[in-house]
C-alpha cells in the first residue's frame, strides 16, 4: 500500500480497534478509511460484520457527507444501517483531520444490534399495553448505507435511488426529468467516479454523449 498523509493513523488505530473488538466479543466492527482514494478507501478492518475488505470503497453515506459539506462535515453518530445478510447495525463515522483542518480519513464503528433488537421485541411484547389511538406512520426518504465491495455498487445504488424518486420509468422521462436526475447525482459527487457517465447512460437508456451534455447544462446553470 503506497504511503499517504493518512498512513500513520493505521498503526495508531489498529491496537485500539483490536482491543475494543475483543472487549465486545465480536459484536462490533471497526473500519478506517483513507479518503485520499475514495474508490478504495478502506485501509483497516477489524471485525467481520459487513464483510468488507481492505480496498473497498467509501460508502454512500460517507460520500454524501463529504459532497454536501466538504471539510466542514460533522461526525455522524448512531445512525441505523443494515448488512446484506440482514444484520441490523448502529453505525458511527468520526472524521479525521490533518493540522490544517482538512478531512483526510475517518474512523467508523458498526455495532450489531440484531440480538439486542430481538430481545427488545420480546420485552416490548410482554410489557405492551393497548393504545387508544394509532398515529399515522410517516414516510421516509432516507437512503440506507451500502456496504459495497466495489465503487460501482455504491454509484449504481445512488443512481437507481435518484431514478426511483422520480416515480417514472426512464422510457417515460422527458429531457427535463433526466436533467434533474443528473443535477441530483452531480450534487452527490458521483460523476467524480470514473465510469459514472456510462453507467447513468445505460440505466437511463441514452447515450454517454447526451449525459455529458446534460452534465454540462447543469454545471452551467450552477455558475
Amino acid at each position: 500500500m503506497p504511503k499517504t498523509e493518512f498512513t500513520k493513523y493505521i498503526d495508531l488505530y489498529r491496537p485500539i480497534c483490536e482491543g475494543l473488538h475483543r472487549t465486545f466479543s465480536g459484536r462490533v466492527e471497526f473500519i478506517l478509511h483513507d479518503l485520499s482514494t475514495p474508490e478504495a478507501s478502506v485501509v483497516l478492518v477489524v471485525g467481520d460484520l459487513t464483510k468488507r475488505q481492505i480496498g473497498a470503497p467509501a460508502t454512500n453515506v460517507l460520500m454524501n457527507a463529504l459532497s454536501s459539506e466538504g471539510d466542514d462535515a460533522k461526525d455522524i453518530i448512531g445512525y441505523p444501517s443494515m448488512t446484506k445478510d440482514g444484520k441490523v447495525l448502529k453505525s458511527s463515522t468520526v472524521f479525521i483531520r490533518n493540522d490544517s483542518g482538512k478531512i483526510i480519513g475517518c474512523f467508523c464503528c458498526n455495532v450489531d444490534l440484531t440480538e439486542f433488537n430481538a430481545l427488545s421485541a420480546i420485552l416490548e411484547e410482554l410489557t405492551a399495553t393497548t393504545r387508544l389511538r394509532q398515529p399515522a406512520e410517516q414516510g421516509s426518504d432516507e437512503h440506507t448505507e451500502i456496504f459495497a465491495q466495489c465503487v460501482s455498487e455504491v454509484v449504481g445504488d445512488i443512481i437507481r435511488y435518484e431514478i426511483a424518486r422520480a416515480n417514472l420509468p426512464p422510457s417515460s422521462m422527458s429531457k427535463a426529468d433526466k436533467v434533474e436526475i443528473i443535477r441530483s447525482l452531480d450534487k452527490k459527487g458521483v460523476f467524480d467516479v470514473k465510469g459514472t457517465p456510462e453507467m447513468v447512460a445505460g440505466i437511463l437508456g441514452t447515450s454517454v454523449f447526451t449525459i455529458y451534455n446534460y452534465l454540462k447544462e447543469v454545471r452551467n446553470d450552477n455558475k
